[in-house]
């Protein structure tokens, strides 16, 4: 079928949700991708910070077949041994809990604003969230965000979310009340711009919540799974969260997230209180345990890390080069240019130059490749966009 009949489908066939851009994709492998066309693409934000793998990882598509041939769906009134396993594997590498699986972010943050419900009994039930965050579409996700322009069509929102500026301590301190039950936040806030907590700020949030039993919710979904160097981003500070919850790179493509209750708590939520009819299939689970051995077998923490440490040195190096790059910031492998210019034109760019990157927050670009990205690969993006952007300083200056 050629590429004008299947996007021509989309348009009659689809909820207009998205904003679709570019060549109809057939086929990944690593961080590149190929058209119908047979065009090759360099995907440095492959599946929207899912793909932590790159494409089609071969361990993956093994675990895939093989476990598709054993059993891929059991209801979770029965006993199975993928998710059994994959609980303790992320428990065993973050902080001593209890696990609840699901599907999407979007349901791991509506069960931790349940369980900061149930945690307030009946009496504390406001949660702080932050300006710029985002936690999801779902509507107590979205009642969550910090961003007016995601709630606006939906208005009334879920009563009880009081907004504070983030990195702001004295800003949470004033929204705090006696019916306060939890504070939930990004470490980074990715859809907000990629921007990263300050470690004075968390540390004095955290010992705030412990000393007035308020939940500290973190929110690693884009942050999780090795993203910024570590496992998990809270292991860049000195706390443990009361929850933490997972998404994305979890599966490295297949949905499944996990909301995480520290144990000391966990045991408030009781059989019949919260459910997911798909969460944790043994399909997925048994995917995301791979997931983990590959992350530690090809060593990936270093890579980010080494790999990390790179791509922010050559964005630096672009910052020089261009007036209207504001700033580069991030961690690990999840890194942005704050422009003083729109950026969605320069996304566009990047596109016709057969390169996938991300526009957020207007005038922030976002690069986060997959954890195994190599020396030759940021090398080859950032020799695309520098082409873009020397379009665009032309472009400025010649008032084109």
């Amino acid at each position: 079928m050629q590429e004008k009949e299947i996007k021509q489908i989309f348009k009659k066939y689809s909820l207009p949700t998205y904003t679709r851009v570019g060549p109809v994709f057939v086929k990944g492998k690593g961080s590149w991708l190929w058209d119908s066309n047979g065009n090759k693409y360099l995907d440095l934000f492959p599946g929207w910070g899912v793909s932590i793998l790159g494409h089609s990882h071969p361990e993956i598509i093994k675990t895939i077949s093989h476990q598709a041939g054993q059993i891929i769906h059991l209801p979770n009134n029965l006993f199975f041994s993928e998710q059994a396993l994959l609980a303790q594997e992320i428990v065993k590498k973050s902080f001593p809990s209890k696990v609840f699986f699901g599907n999407s972010g979007a349901e791991a943050i509506e069960g931790a604003i349940k369980f900061s419900r149930l945690y307030g009994k009946n009496k504390k039930y406001e949660i702080i969230i932050m300006k710029d965050s985002f936690h999801g579409r779902t509507f107590g996700a979205l009642s969550a965000t910090g961003q007016k322009k995601y709630k606006e069509s939906f208005k009334p929102i879920l009563p009880g979310f009081k907004e504070a500026k983030f990195n702001d301590f004295n800003s949470f301190k004033k929204k705090v009340t006696s019916k306060t039950s939890a504070v939930i936040l990004e470490l980074i806030q990715g859809e907000g711009g990629v921007n990263v907590a300050d470690k004075e700020y968390i540390v004095k949030l955290r010992d705030y919540c412990k000393k007035n039993s308020i939940l500290f919710i973190v929110d690693e979904v884009q942050t999780g799974m090795g993203r910024t160097g570590k496992l998990f981003c809270y292991q860049n500070y000195p706390i443990i969260p009361d929850i933490m919850v997972l998404s994305k790179g979890l599966g490295a493509g297949v949905p499944i997230s996990a909301m995480m209750v520290h144990k000391d708590i966990a045991d408030l939520i009781k059989p019949g209180m919260h459910a997911s009819t798909f969460g944790g299939s043994p399909f997925v689970t048994r995917v995301s345990m791979e997931v983990f051995k590959i992350i530690d077998k090809a060593k990936l923490l270093d890579n980010v890390n080494k790999m990390g440490k790179y791509l922010y040195l050559k964005l630096c190096g672009l910052k020089k080069e261009f007036s209207f790059i504001k700033e580069i910031r991030g961690k690990g492998l999840m890194t942005a240019l704050e422009l003083r210019i729109e950026a969605s034109p320069i996304f566009k760019k990047c596109l016709d130059e057969k390169m996938i990157i991300n526009v957020t927050h207007n005038n922030v670009l976002r690069i986060m490749p997959a954890l195994n990205v190599s020396k030759e690969e940021i090398d080859e993006g950032i020799k695309r966009l520098r082409k873009v952007l020397d379009n665009v300083k032309e472009e400025i200056s010649t008032g084109r």
